[in-house]
């Protein structure tokens, strides 16, 4: 019988290779199936809307069970049944049906699982950085195998890969431990109409500013995911050296992630995002001038920045400004931020490539570099000290 830590990350270190599935091969699949860069950018929005609407009811509702873990089983189960559906799934409005109902249980659920993850690692002494690294190394993996396969028996495979994948998640998400010990499950029904009253109560204007800005900043990385491997085909770079590109980036995130316990001793939260909106600025503005390939490596080593400083940031601001009864609404509202921003920005960049293409990349590094006002905003309200990142 494995520990709980070894357990959450088994879970987390199968949790992303459906996606490292998905951005090695997804928008090359949709472009062969005839599907137009506007129109992928809209599948790709579309679960990100549904989400926007849906996360944080469903995070209050995680919140009122005895245990977290029965929304994560149930949000991956029902994925996998659904991913079977992309067999099937001919043209633009049967693909965007099917590839919604799969990936929406799962990511209203992500949220869930990252909130009690964090808290369960705060009653057992382990840290939530280390955790969510093995996730990247997961992803890292699938994303060199992904290209690998794809390129030796060609996109037959793919969707095999999709369902192959959510079923290794759904299995380990079964796996997992009780994520939430009887004492800490809150009694009181929880009050208010959309947040509840605790949670709004723990939301001031400082609060706020750093969580809008993580989201930014996580959207500008939504968009690589979704368009990185179309503009790379175009420059002809194969299927196996976008593989490894992407597997570089998730090495980053994964180097930093391991060390996120120091990088904690070292900077508050919000100078870490702020640090990650000037870093993303700097490589999309790169990105946006159609760099050669050997460029492209470091500038892929800058996901350790760019990622993993403002995202697990705004995690750990989080579940320090919020009260435990309410992890996963809180948790589940930056997800709405976060998929909010990420709807604006995939669908805008769509638009916006079909006319200028990688340039593109130019607006998203605006949308970076203004990230960085709303942090030093924050940084004024209440500048940073003990207990306030």
């Amino acid at each position: 019988m494995a520990t709980p830590h070894t357990a959450v990350k088994r879970y987390y270190f199968t949790l992303f290779m459906l996606p490292a599935v998905v951005v090695t091969y997804f928008g090359i699949w949709l472009d062969g199936q005839g599907i137009s860069e506007s129109r992928i950018g809209l599948i790709n929005a579309v679960p990100m809307l549904i989400m926007l609407l849906s996360s944080i009811f469903v995070g209050r509702l995680a919140d009122k069970a005895s245990d977290w873990k029965v929304a994560i089983v149930i949000g991956n189960v029902v994925a996998l049944v659904f991913c079977f559906g992309l067999f099937g799934a001919h043209g633009f409005w049967m693909i965007l049906l099917f590839w919604t109902l799969q990936a929406v249980p799962s990511g209203l659920v992500g949220p869930v699982a990252d909130a009690a993850t964090i808290r369960l690692g705060q009653r057992l002494g382990f840290g939530f950085g280390p955790v969510r690294g093995w996730g990247t190394v997961g992803y890292m993996l699938m994303c060199v195998v992904a290209g690998y396969l794809i390129g030796w028996k060609g996109e037959g495979i793919f969707l095999w890969l999709l369902v192959a994948m959510s079923a290794l998640r759904a299995l380990n998400s079964v796996l997992l431990p009780k994520m939430r010990a009887p004492r800490e499950v809150e009694t009181a029904v929880p009050t208010g109409a959309i947040l509840s009253t605790k949670l709004r109560s723990s939301l001031g204007l400082w609060v706020l500013l750093p969580l809008i800005g993580g989201a930014l900043i996580f959207s500008t990385h939504m968009v690589m995911n979704t368009f990185s491997a179309i503009v790379w085909k175009n420059q002809g770079i194969s299927a196996g050296t976008i593989g490894a590109l992407i597997a570089v980036g998730a090495a980053a995130e994964a180097a930093v992630m391991f060390s996120w316990a120091r990088l904690q001793n070292w900077f508050g939260a919000r100078q870490l995002v702020l640090i990650a909106s000037f870093a993303a600025c700097i490589r999309w503005l790169i990105m946006a001038a159609s760099p050669p390939v050997w460029l492209l490596f470091p500038l892929q080593l800058m996901q350790g920045v760019t990622f993993t400083f403002s995202y697990l940031g705004c995690l750990y601001f989080i579940a320090n400004r919020t009260d435990e009864s309410v992890s996963a609404e809180a948790q589940s509202l930056f997800g709405v931020m976060q998929q909010g921003a990420s709807v604006l920005a995939v669908l805008s960049f769509g638009l916006l490539f079909d006319y200028v293409g990688v340039h593109a990349f130019g607006g998203v590094a605006l949308l970076s570099a203004g990230v960085a006002g709303l942090i030093i905003w924050s940084l004024k309200i209440m500048p940073s000290g003990v207990g306030q990142d």
